[in-house]
């Protein structure tokens, strides 16, 4: 009775494991997070294409070299009241998972689920154009205020800051995320 047991252990076993395709776990070895393809920003008659080399490095923000730095970033300006356009070619080699596009200081959050989408958005693609129209409410922030830049070590420097960071997190169906920084600034 304990060897047909055995047997019939192994071979439930075996089962569970055949049915797993090269393909299953070629994904879930997937490491590589999602692709920014191109980011264009569009407000007042102004675009800017900004290439994914260069907003990765964003992200980490661009290295002060004095105090009271003012920083200088590629992107485009709004007025009060203006809708910033914003597009980004997403794409991952599996599939991607989720898109959110937020800004808690406007009061702003897009958000797609791509494993339960709703209307016309495709469930799980490999590459999608993520589209969002940001308002400008009335009460941003126009004149350049001081921010604190934290290096790697811990120390800090005041920075001037005149700019406004939207945030993009997207992440595939293995978890592998992606953060993107927007800037936006606001006169």
């Amino acid at each position: 009775m304990k060897r047909i047991i055995s047997i019939a252990t192994i071979v439930i076993a075996l089962g569970l494991v055949s049915c797993q395709t090269a393909e299953d776990i070629s994904n879930g070895l997937d490491h590589q997070v999602p692709d920014c393809k191109a980011l264009t920003l569009t407000a007042n008659g102004q675009t800017k294409v900004i290439s994914d080399s260069i907003s990765s490095l964003l992200l980490w923000g661009v290295v002060p070299q004095t105090n009271m730095e003012k920083i200088t970033l590629p992107t485009v300006t709004a007025t009060k009241g203006d809708t910033i356009t914003i597009s980004v070619v997403l794409s991952d080699n599996v599939a991607l998972k989720t898109a959110d596009l937020a800004y808690a200081d406007w009061l702003f959050d897009k958000y797609i689920n791509f494993t339960n989408p709703e209307g016309n958005i495709p469930k799980t693609p490999k590459s999608y154009t993520f589209i969002a129209k940001v308002a400008v409410p009335d009460n941003a922030v126009t004149t350049p205020w001081l921010e604190d830049y934290y290096f790697n070590d811990g120390s800090s420097m005041k920075i001037t800051q005149a700019y406004h960071k939207l945030t993009l997190t997207v992440v595939d169906i293995n978890m592998n995320q992606r953060i993107i920084p927007i800037f936006v600034k606001v006169e």
